[in-house]
């Protein structure tokens, strides 16, 4: 059983990278669909005004955590979460062993031609893996189950959506039932990464903390999203000093 760590009432998995991996490979082992989110700061702020995206990320079966924010925000409030399991890395660590474990992904989001090029970024670089199929996020409602079925037929085990949080998270709560696949994993901007057009920021920035600022310099539109990063801090900091009780149990 994994232990809970509870910040601002999102309740994440404490797993390192490698025990995050191992829990997606079971998944695909077992019966029923599988939900795995990773949200970062931003994403805590807004579950906190959105009831039905907080119970959405505390009912995952894999919930982790996804910026440095939410590791140092951790340390302030004397909990124990110390491994951050962004999406990216978590994604970009199951490739490889794709074909050892029957890995079979299916890419659905991104503009137009993004999960395409991402398809044929990782076919040049592991040669074996098997994406079974992809589909840009630019759907209407209508064509919402027709692309389920495409999805079904191809047999693919894990569904990768990269829709933008929370709208991926909400899309696989509401169609998970609907789908045949194992793992659903939410990537937010991972395919832009994985298909080139955008780049990650270097390790350096990575490790250091300061990703977030790296991605405001590149997307300088994000900046109103971005305001909940300061807010989220002096929830932080406030709730330490306060310090209240939580219930480390999922429901």
């Amino acid at each position: 059983m994994k232990k809970k760590v509870d910040i601002h009432g999102v309740l994440f998995d404490k797993v390192t990278m490698k025990e995050a991996i191992d829990s997606v490979v079971q998944f695909t082992k077992e019966n029923g669909v599988h939900t795995v989110y990773t949200p970062n700061s931003e994403i805590v702020m807004q579950a906190k005004r959105d009831t039905s995206l907080m119970n959405i990320l505390n009912s995952a079966n894999l919930l982790v955590a996804d910026g440095a924010g939410i590791i140092l925000a951790s340390k302030i409030l004397k909990k124990d979460l110390t491994d951050k399991v962004s999406g990216i890395d978590l994604v970009s660590n199951l490739f490889p062993i794709a074909k050892s474990n029957n890995l079979r992904f299916y890419f659905l989001g991104g503009a137009p031609g993004t999960t395409q090029l991402a398809a044929v970024n990782l076919l040049e670089k592991y040669k074996v893996i098997e994406i079974a199929g992809y589909h840009h996020g630019y759907f209407t409602e209508e064509e919402n189950d027709k692309i389920i079925g495409m999805i079904n037929a191809t047999k693919a085990n894990i569904l990768l959506v990269g829709l933008g949080a929370p709208k991926q998270e909400k899309w696989i709560e509401q169609n998970k039932s609907k789908l045949n696949v194992k793992v659903c994993i939410g990537i937010g901007g991972s395919f832009d990464i994985i298909s080139g057009k955008t780049k990650h920021a270097p390790e350096a920035i990575r490790k250091a903390g300061f990703e977030w600022l790296y991605r405001l310099i590149k997307q300088p539109w994000r900046y109103k999203r971005m305001m909940d990063l300061p807010r989220f801090m002096m929830l932080t900091i406030k709730t330490r000093l306060f310090k209240p009780k939580y219930n480390n149990k999922r429901g």
